[in-house]
């Protein structure tokens, strides 16, 4: 029984260790009510130092959905109002492997 036990929390220890690195982080972020206008989802990533990805258009549905390409980085998602010209939303997230 003694070697079973020691055989599961030694499972465990070992399992943990690599519980945050099993896979990218998936983002939800909540987005403001911003009308009927044009708006785009604009994602900079601080290390890169460039857009992440080409701008999306908004579908007003409240949240966006999207896989972060890396650990340990920044990153920075604004709404950008097409009619009004500038940003109406901005937030910055980033998702840090610790241990």
């Amino acid at each position: 029984m003694k070697k079973v036990v020691l055989a599961l929390i030694l499972a465990l220890v070992c399992g943990t260790a690599y519980c945050g690195e099993v896979g990218l982080p998936l983002e939800r972020i909540a987005l403001p009510e911003v009308g009927s206008g044009g708006c785009l989802v604009c994602i900079w990533d601080e290390s890169a130092g460039a857009w992440l990805q080409g701008f999306e258009a908004y579908d007003h549905a409240g949240a966006y959905d999207f896989q972060l390409p890396s650990w340990n980085r920044w990153y920075w998602i604004g709404l950008w109002d097409e009619s009004a010209g500038k940003y109406v939303f901005g937030k910055w997230i980033g998702h840090f492997v610790s241990g």
